[in-house]
């Protein structure tokens, strides 16, 4: 019996995200300067029949202030959108002027996440964007730097190969097709996070233009991700598209 186009959703969710993600938050003006930065505790626990999932974020600040927020999630039904191999995004449906708009985009690579975040808050604006680097093995990461500030410039080699799927919004995914790597998108500002994390995204949107944003992920030298997501002219949701590229 085929499974239920959601249920596949929950599935993919449920086989690469059900950890603690010890991560920091940083988010920065649309300027790119560096406005907060905070330690972070993502949980995803699921009971024993992976029908409800419980989420639970944790924010720990400089000042030895903790905030704790959490919610339930009833099978099938998530706020995100996944791909089998894990990667995914949280977004809005659709712009609607003079209303917060924002994506987050997720990448995953073994016991290592990132989100990379685009906001909108007046619907129009880049008012912020955000970087959180996750690590399931503990905190500090092994992996991850400390370092905040963005990068000011970057350069990928060439002769990269690869393919990319499309999820459109009835959460249907495309067979893999051979992909081609456009990491900075025309029209967009494009910001250079560290750890070799970029995020191209427009300074203004609105209903009249389609709409792509972009991150990318160089894993290490041979290996990089990228997730992008398109609205049409009308202000919906298209379809998000996850691509992996080798270095030949």
């Amino acid at each position: 019996m085929p499974i239920d186009i959601q249920e596949q959703n929950w599935n993919n969710f449920c086989a690469h995200h059900l950890h603690d993600w010890h991560g920091i938050w940083t988010s920065y003006s649309a300027q790119g300067e560096v406005k907060d930065s905070f330690q972070s505790l993502r949980s995803f626990r699921a009971n024993l029949e992976k029908t409800q999932i419980t989420h639970t974020n944790r924010y720990i600040y400089a000042d030895g202030k903790i905030e704790e927020k959490t919610w339930q999630l009833q099978k099938p039904f998530l706020r995100s959108i996944f791909f089998p191999q894990g990667a995914g995004a949280f977004h809005a449906e659709k712009l609607v002027a003079d209303s917060f708009f924002a994506v987050e985009l997720f990448f995953i690579h073994k016991n290592l996440r990132h989100s990379a975040i685009a906001a909108y808050t007046d619907g129009t604006n880049l008012t912020k964007i955000l970087s959180i680097r996750e690590d399931s093995t503990g905190f500090p990461s092994q992996h991850w730097s400390t370092n905040l500030d963005l990068v000011s410039e970057r350069s990928l080699s060439e002769n990269w190969t690869g393919t990319s799927v499309t999820m459109t919004p009835d959460l249907k995914v495309s067979p893999a097709v051979p992909a081609n790597l456009n990491w900075q998108i025309e029209g967009n500002e494009s910001f250079f996070f560290p750890d070799e994390i970029s995020l191209s995204c427009p300074r203004q949107v609105e209903v009249g233009k389609p709409i792509v944003i972009a991150a990318t992920w160089l894993v290490n030298s041979s290996y990089l991700q990228q997730i992008t997501i398109h609205y049409d002219e009308t202000g919906a949701f298209q379809n998000l598209k996850f691509a992996e590229f080798t270095h030949v």
